[in-house]
């Protein structure tokens, strides 16, 4: 049922389809959502060529080799950010495989020599096979200004000619519109439009058809939410960046010191003297975030009383909650190095 490009031809089939049924509830209930899985329908829709169930079902392959039926919330995210690093690495080799290798041409036009030095190598595939299938296809003229019909000739052993589709041409602004509607689908432009491009002596393709998500440099310059709002591709990435940074600085300075015992003492005082401020500021915002409104009423949690009576009901104990403004506790590491560094200033 993808392959009808005509309403008509598609009530039809699918009528025929239904008196081979006995019962017709499943197919009543996928006729009624035609417009988002029939081609015919989904024509000025930029589905990018991918069907309603495809991206769901490649999704849930790659999470297959990661996940099972019996993992907690806790495992299921770790495996999903797992599935998730995997994506992002094959993205980066297909990337880097795009920018070291230059795809191979058929021929050796102007349009082709343009695309390949564009568009990515997989792109460049099917914008290099739509522009062969443009040198197979036949014109006649139709009433209008840059009206034509074009219809695909086969490129198998037997000559047949796919269904006409009418393009029409604009030369001042270099456009083309083809009823097949390829480009409003996929972004790419299609073999009918390609052809009247030829037609009207445009060699170079056009800069408005080619688009930036399909190019080398889809991943370059910076991209906003509906807000107008920059979109950070990880927002951990400049955490990371400075405890790497961080991490070198002290990594080398420790390794200058450990040959001296003085330099040592010296820069084991400046880290707890260091560490004491951090942990002061770090209880300073925490207590920052942590600050509620002063007034009973707004403090009051609705649910309380209600908790209460169902606690004191079943005999169960209210667990005391440790507030969250308390000092941190020091571990035994901070301990020990805090009283040896005393003993050696005494």
């Amino acid at each position: 049922m993808y392959g009808y490009e005509d309403k008509e031809a598609f009530e039809e089939a699918f009528d025929i389809m239904r008196t081979k049924v006995h019962k017709q509830t499943w197919l009543d209930s996928i006729y009624k959502v035609k417009e988002k899985w029939a081609e015919c329908y989904m024509r000025d829709v930029f589905s990018l060529g991918v069907r309603s169930t495809q991206l769901s079902e490649s999704f849930n392959n790659a999470l297959k080799n990661h996940l099972k039926s019996d993992f907690d919330i806790v495992r299921f995210l770790r495996h999903f950010e797992r599935a998730v690093e995997d994506k992002k690495t094959k993205e980066l080799e297909s990337e880097f495989e795009a920018r070291k290798n230059i795809p191979r041409r058929l021929m050796c036009t102007p349009m082709l020599v343009q695309a390949s030095k564009v568009y990515t190598p997989i792109i460049f595939e099917v914008f290099q096979t739509e522009y062969e299938r443009s040198m197979a296809a036949c014109t006649r003229v139709l009433e209008g200004d840059n009206k034509y019909a074009v219809a695909v000739g086969s490129l198998h052993d037997d000559l047949r000619f796919e269904a006409e589709h009418t393009v029409v041409g604009d030369l001042l602004n270099q456009t083309v519109c083809c009823s097949c509607g390829m480009f409003n689908r996929v972004g790419i432009l299609c073999a009918h439009g390609l052809k009247v491009l030829d037609l009207m002596n445009i060699k170079m393709l056009p800069t408005h058809y080619i688009l930036k998500r399909w190019t080398r440099e889809a991943r370059s310059g910076s991209i906003q939410d509906r807000h107008g709002t920059n979109v950070i591709e990880n927002p951990k990435l400049e955490a990371q960046l400075r405890l790497k940074s961080l991490s070198h600085k002290f990594h080398n300075l420790a390794y200058k010191a450990a040959d001296f015992l003085e330099c040592c003492l010296r820069l084991d005082n400046a880290l707890d003297c260091l560490c004491t401020q951090v942990e002061d500021k770090l209880n300073l915002s925490s207590c920052a975030m942590d600050e509620k409104p002063t007034n009973e009423e707004e403090n009051v949690d609705p649910n309380v009383n209600q908790r209460d009576d169902l606690l004191s009901a079943a005999k169960l104990k209210k667990k005391e909650v440790q507030s969250k403004n308390s000092k941190r506790k020091k571990t035994w590491i901070e301990v020990t190095t805090q009283g040896e560094a005393q003993a050696t200033e005494i």
